[in-house]
């Protein structure tokens, strides 16, 4: 028990590290660079996660599928296998982008120079993603936080020094430049050693197994990336960078309990794979609750302290996108319930449907923005994305238990509803107490004691 506990910490803890920096250090930056240079930067970073997911086929992905199909004996040919795979796959497809540098420029409306930090950025955070699943499913959690530290650490200290250096129209180059010289430096090392060990490059059973499971997932996490993602892209194609940077400042702070969630995912799946291969059904579900429970409150009590805190967070140039925020948080939440259905088609190895259902809901989102948008802005944006996902976990829901998984299938409407009624509850008192303070941080401070006083109770987090 001592020992899940620990496992769960830090890696919860490494992956906050890794990918919350960027939301403990937006307020610094968001006052720095303005609204329209944090609108570059975030406009700069979507697209980084693009080439990240599109030029290496995110072969990390199927490391866990591989822990399942191979021995332990050959999980290091493997690795390095996959690993050779997503550099062949990139080296190929930036000489493209190399080669066609100005009409890709003027296409992601981005300087050349940018492109080239974007190049570095997306395969270095790929390298990087890898080794910290690699961490994560061999269940080492104190090397996770050590790479996750080292990261945040890095990025914070040179994105300062060169910020400082630069005119104020320009000051975004020093935070592009610090987080792609750093995942460079990091991810590239971290390449050479996965081959090294595996020695392992072509191996034509491991490629063929890794492609049938990584392309469909490529177009899942390209789409979900477009359904979290594009609504920012078309604000600012139809509003400006101003508005971008007003609607990204509010996406990056609800985004910190997206990445809790991500933490908190990561700690449970390896478990979730583990368990489903053993048979350990009721083991599996009892995490599951507690999964559902502490999550639920976290994003409950989130909401509850989001005005006053965001008022600290971005400052008074940055309220007004202070309400949008539940919206976010509404998104998250049914990502977060469809973890579930999408787990179990990962363990069915259904990549293909996850893709689809995600392309659909990708679409159905660029459709809603473009017509939300024109209607009412920024809330309409942030709507479009809440009613993507909501389809998005209606289909995977009906797939996984009436045809998938049928009586076999884990997660019924009833082990969530009750959390989602709650959920849906604390958003309708948020907004209608929007002006009462201590009212909200009163029922999020009994919501958050009796949460703690559960988790001493059962003696473990998750």
């Amino acid at each position: 028990m001592k020992s899940q506990n620990r496992i769960a910490f830090f890696n919860i803890l490494s992956i906050i590290l890794l990918n919350g920096s960027s939301l403990l250090t937006a307020p610094l930056f968001s006052r720095i660079l303005g609204t329209s240079g944090f609108g570059v930067l975030k406009i700069y970073n979507i697209w980084a996660s693009v080439a990240a997911i599109l030029f290496t086929f995110q072969t990390q992905g199927t490391l866990v599928n591989a822990r399942v199909e191979y021995p332990e004996d050959r999980q290091r040919q493997y690795q390095s296998a996959t690993m050779a795979l997503s550099l062949v796959a990139f080296l190929a497809c930036s000489a493209v982008v190399l080669l066609f540098m100005e009409p890709v420029s003027k296409l992601l409306k981005l300087e050349p120079m940018l492109i080239g930090f974007l190049l570095v950025q997306a395969f270095g955070t790929y390298c990087v993603n890898f080794l910290s699943t690699k961490y994560t499913y061999e269940f080492k959690a104190g090397r996770n936080m050590m790479l996750s530290l080292a990261i945040t650490v890095v990025t914070l200290v040179l994105s300062i020094v060169w910020i400082l250096q630069l005119p104020q129209e320009t000051r975004y180059y020093g935070r592009v430049a610090a987080i792609s010289v750093t995942y460079g430096l990091v991810g590239i090392p971290a390449c050479a050693a996965i081959l090294l060990q595996g020695r392992t490059l072509f191996h034509r059973e491991y490629w063929k197994f890794c492609i049938g499971l990584a392309i469909p997932a490529v177009f899942h996490n390209l789409s979900d990336l477009i359904l979290g993602q594009s609504d920012m892209v078309m604000l600012q194609q139809m509003k400006g960078d101003s508005a971008a940077g007003l609607y990204g400042l509010a996406w990056q702070f609800g985004n910190f309990l997206f990445i809790i969630f991500g933490a908190l995912n990561r700690t449970w799946c390896p478990f979730f794979f583990e368990e489903m291969k053993q048979g350990k059904r009721d083991a599996m579900l009892s995490k599951t609750r507690n999964f559902l429970e502490l999550f639920t409150v976290l994003a409950c009590g989130f909401m509850l302290l989001t005005p006053e805190v965001y008022y600290v967070f971005g400052g008074r140039l940055y309220q007004e996108s202070t309400m949008i925020i539940p919206l976010f948080v509404g998104s998250y939440y049914l990502n977060f319930l469809c973890t579930f259905p999408v787990n179990y088609e990962y363990y069915n190895k259904q990549t293909k449907v996850v893709a689809a259902v995600t392309i659909f809901s990708s679409l159905m989102n660029v459709v809603l923005n473009y017509l939300l948008i024109r209607a009412i802005g920024m809330a309409g944006a942030a709507l479009a994305t809440m009613l993507s996902h909501g389809v998005q976990l209606l289909v995977h829901h009906v797939y996984t238990r009436f045809f998938l998984g049928k009586e076999d299938y884990p997660f019924p409407l009833g082990l969530w509803a009750k959390y989602g009624v709650l959920f849906l509850l604390t958003m309708g008192f948020v907004y209608l107490n929007a002006d009462r303070g201590l009212l909200r941080w009163g029922v999020g401070a009994i919501l958050g004691i009796c949460e703690l006083l559960k988790i001493r109770r059962r003696k473990v987090l998750i």
